[in-house]
């Protein structure tokens, strides 16, 4: 959608938050967009613990990547929301739209809205973390070391950056396209 809005960009065109001027089709490619990450959220963190635990998989990794796989449904969604944000953020600022020329309420909504992108997965992880409070108390009685936990939370985290940090970035210099020009 965003592709096709930039091919036939003319000087007609929808004036968005920020200062940019625009296509409406790129508005609605943005929509679409964001929907997307939000419901592909779950899959791909899903997708997340599987490539963890394949080829030959030691304690930790095996653990982290069940943690990321039952997690997926909860973390999911939050994750790709976040990643929406963010790329729209990112395209934003790969536009040069500068808080001087966005004006403070576009600012201020933004920080709105990505202070509840954060909020909610912080809420999300923290409903997790209850979630596996009998598992992880149940391996500490068995005698886990408390490294090997953390390692695993750790891997958890490393491996939803390592994939959701550059799809990112890609979906927003995708999404600045039809508006760079």
């Amino acid at each position: 959608m965003e592709a096709y809005a930039g091919g036939g960009a003319t000087a007609a065109g929808l004036r968005l938050p920020g200062g940019l001027h625009g296509p409406g089709a790129a508005l609605l490619g943005w929509t679409l967009t964001a929907l997307g990450l939000a419901l592909a959220g779950p899959g791909l963190t899903h997708l997340c613990g599987r490539l963890l635990q394949s080829a030959h998989p030691g304690a930790v990794r095996l653990l982290a990547g069940r943690g990321l796989m039952e997690e997926a449904t909860r973390i999911g969604r939050p994750v790709g929301v976040l990643c929406a944000v963010a790329s729209g953020a990112y395209a934003m600022a790969a536009l040069g739209t500068d808080s001087a020329t966005a004006g403070p309420l576009t600012v201020l909504g933004g920080l709105v809205v990505a202070g509840c992108a954060l909020a909610t997965l912080g809420t999300a992880a923290v409903e997790a973390r209850q979630a596996r409070a009998e598992t992880t108390a149940a391996l500490v009685r068995l005698g886990a070391p408390a490294t090997a936990l953390r390692g695993a939370a750790a891997l958890r985290a490393g491996a939803l950056l390592a994939l959701f940090v550059p799809l990112t970035a890609l979906v927003a210099e995708l999404a600045s396209v039809p508006l760079a020009g």
